[in-house]
């Protein structure tokens, strides 16, 4: 699929990503962290949608879209798995194939023999070029998740920190106000992940994950590898980074406090005029950015419903999201089990 530009800001998200990557406050940054930010405020599986319905006219609504992909892809998941990882050797191919798998469950909290593999997606890469962009793949898209574990190992190499790989989670596959779960690692301030909530396609609360300082193994460097994985039980979903688990996330949690970043610091020679003036140009722009920021998150305090936050299934895919120049994303031993 070809990279897609978006037209939808989220400042909401762009606060989150203020938390992550302590930017500073000019015009310019404001507006590049913003296009990023808008890249995971849209769904990027109205394909899927269809896809996994197979038959599924242009009236039908999204609603009936996902009823009918639920009930199919439950029904074909055995089959699914079979078709993706088992050859002709039959039983003892597909244990060889998903033991290993199995065996890893245990390290996020996960009964092996409470559930089934859904998929072992082959190697994908999602390669963007330019401003404000973003791509996704999953070659699995009849798939329908509630509670699962997915896991990949993530290699990037991205120009800019504010962009990023990950995961979108639970999606209803609406295009233009979707409601999913995002999780998105970015290389910004040595390493975070970002965890959010869209509703309506916008979005109304999240979680910034400082995985460098959480996790020793976390590479924030281009080129490197990191294994994303991330077990959605309910409404708890645990973040994990090279198998350490950095966040536990609740969804219909009211939004946290935001981040305060602290103030510039005032020259030490006051008779400086030229860095009085710098100075002062920089305090008024961050007194202007503080006072948005505790506006945006008392808006969305009045504003949150907890109820509205809880999506209890959807599709999960790959995505890349662009701030500008170039963002490889490189997605490897990856897999989705869903837990019964």
């Amino acid at each position: 699929m070809d990279a897609k530009r978006f037209t939808k800001l989220s400042l909401a998200l762009f606060l989150l990503l203020i938390i992550a990557l302590a930017c500073n406050f000019s015009s310019s940054t404001q507006s590049n962290v913003e296009a990023t930010a808008q890249a995971l405020g849209e769904s990027v599986l109205q394909t899927a949608t269809a896809a996994a319905s197979g038959e599924i006219s242009s009236d039908e609504s999204v609603a009936t879209a996902q009823v009918e992909a639920t009930e199919q892809s439950i029904a074909n998941v055995a089959t699914q798995t079979a078709e993706a990882i088992v050859d002709e050797e039959g039983a003892a191919a597909t244990a060889q194939v998903v033991e290993p798998i199995m065996a890893e469950l245990p390290k996020y909290g996960v009964d092996p023999n409470q559930g089934e593999l859904a998929w072992i997606h082959p190697p994908e890469v999602l390669e963007l070029e330019g401003y404000q962009q973003f791509d996704y793949a999953n070659q699995f898209l009849g798939t329908v998740a509630k509670d699962f574990v997915v896991s990949a190992d993530i290699t990037w190499n991205t120009d800019f920190g504010t962009s990023g790989c990950g995961f979108v989670l639970r999606s209803d596959g609406d295009q233009e106000a979707p409601n999913q779960y995002m999780s998105l690692a970015t290389r910004g301030s040595s390493g975070h992940v970002i965890f959010a909530t869209v509703l309506d396609g916008e979005i109304v609360t999240g979680r910034d994950i400082y995985a460098y300082g959480l996790d020793p193994n976390f590479d924030w460097r281009n080129d490197t590898t990191n294994r994303l994985t991330i077990v959605g039980q309910g409404n708890e979903f645990f973040v994990y980074t090279n198998d350490t688990l950095i966040g536990e996330i609740d969804p219909s949690a009211p939004p946290p406090q935001p981040y305060i970043p602290p103030p510039p610091v005032e020259p030490a020679d006051l008779s400086d005029a030229v860095a009085m003036e710098k100075f002062q140009k920089e305090k008024q722009e961050y007194d202007e950015v503080v006072k948005q920021i505790r506006a945006d998150h008392s808006a969305r305090v009045s504003s949150f419903e907890p109820e509205e936050t809880i999506f209890e299934k959807g599709f999960i895919a790959f995505v890349a999201a662009s701030e500008s120049g170039s963002t490889t994303c490189k997605f490897d031993n990856a897999w989705l089990w869903l837990i019964n």
